[in-house]
C-alpha cells in the first residue's frame, strides 16, 4: 500500500494538468472502493490501484499516466468522454460490452441478495418479483435484476448504494442486491455512529461479476499500443454473451 501511495504522489507531482497527451486513469475515491488506513489505502481501488501502479512503474512509464480520484458516476462519464482515459474497477456486462475497450481482467466478485426479515425467501422468479429490491442505479446488478423482473417499480435504484442498507434496516426495502464489501462498509459506518443493527443474512447469490480495467473506445492507436505494452489487452474470446432470459440461470445457483 505504501508503494501505491508513493507512486500516486509521484504521478501528481510530475504530470501537469495541461499535459493532454497523458493517459488519465480514473478510479473511485469513496468507500468502500477505497478506505484510508494507517498503512495506506485499502478497498478495491486501493488493491487494484497498487497492481496497476506497479505495472506502470515496472515499465518505466510513470510520466505517461495521471491517476484521477473521482466519484463512481463521474468516473463512468469521464471515461466515455475522454479518449485518453482508463477506468477501474468496472463490472463487465452484456449491456456494456461495446461501450469500452476491456483491457485487463482484475478479479471476479459475487453479487448477493441480502435481507433482514426472516420471512423473505426466494425459491422461484415469482418470489423475486414480489419483493422491493434496493440496488445501485446504473450498475450491472440493476441490469441483471431487470432481466429477471422486467421494468418493475419494485426495483428501487439509488445512486449511493450504501443508502440501501439504511432502507433495508428500516424496512423500506425487502432485499438489497449488492456485493459483500458494501454490506461490510455500511455496517462499519452505522456502528461508528452507535446505531443499532438488525442482523443481515444472505438470501441468494444473484450472479458473479467480472471486474476490469477499461479504456475509452476512441483511444488513439499510440495510446492503445502504450497501454497494451504495459497491461496486455482483452481479447474477443472473453466477450460477454447475453444469457438466456429464463429462470434456469438464476435458480440453478445454490440457495444460501
Amino acid at each position: 500500500m505504501l508503494l501505491f501511495c508513493a507512486l500516486l504522489l509521484v504521478l501528481s507531482g510530475f504530470i501537469p494538468l495541461s499535459a493532454l497527451a497523458k493517459i488519465q486513469i480514473y478510479t473511485v475515491d469513496t468507500p468502500p472502493y477505497v478506505i484510508k488506513t494507517g498503512e495506506g489505502l485499502e478497498g478495491l481501488s486501493g488493491e487494484f490501484g497498487k497492481a496497476v501502479a506497479t505495472s506502470i512503474k515496472k515499465a518505466g512509464k510513470q510520466q505517461e499516466f495521471e491517476v484521477v480520484w473521482v466519484p463512481y458516476k463521474r468516473a463512468l462519464l469521464d471515461v466515455e468522454k475522454n479518449p485518453q482515459s482508463l477506468f477501474f474497477p468496472l463490472g463487465r456486462s452484456f449491456e456494456r460490452e461495446y461501450k469500452y475497450h476491456w483491457v485487463l481482467h482484475l478479479d471476479d466478485v459475487d453479487c448477493l441478495l441480502y435481507a433482514v426479515d426472516p420471512k423473505v425467501q426466494i425459491d422461484n422468479l415469482e418470489d423475486l418479483r414480489k419483493y422491493r429490491i434496493g440496488v445501485q442505479g446504473g450498475s450491472a446488478r440493476e441490469q441483471e435484476l431487470h432481466r429477471y423482473v422486467g421494468k418493475s417499480s419494485k426495483v428501487e435504484a439509488m445512486s449511493d448504494d450504501l443508502s440501501n442498507f439504511r432502507k433495508l434496516q428500516t424496512g423500506r426495502i425487502d432485499i438489497w442486491a449488492t456485493r459483500p464489501m458494501f454490506v461490510d462498509e455500511a455496517k462499519r459506518q452505522m456502528q461508528a455512529k452507535g446505531m443499532p443493527l438488525r442482523e443481515v443474512r444472505v438470501v441468494k447469490k444473484l450472479f458473479t461479476q467480472s471486474l476490469w480495467l477499461v479504456g475509452n473506445r476512441d483511444m488513439s492507436d499510440q495510446s492503445r499500443n502504450l497501454v497494451q505494452s504495459i497491461f496486455g489487452w482483452g481479447n474477443k474470446k472473453n466477450t460477454v454473451k447475453s444469457p438466456a432470459l429464463n429462470a434456469g440461470n438464476f435458480l440453478n445457483g445454490a440457495l444460501l
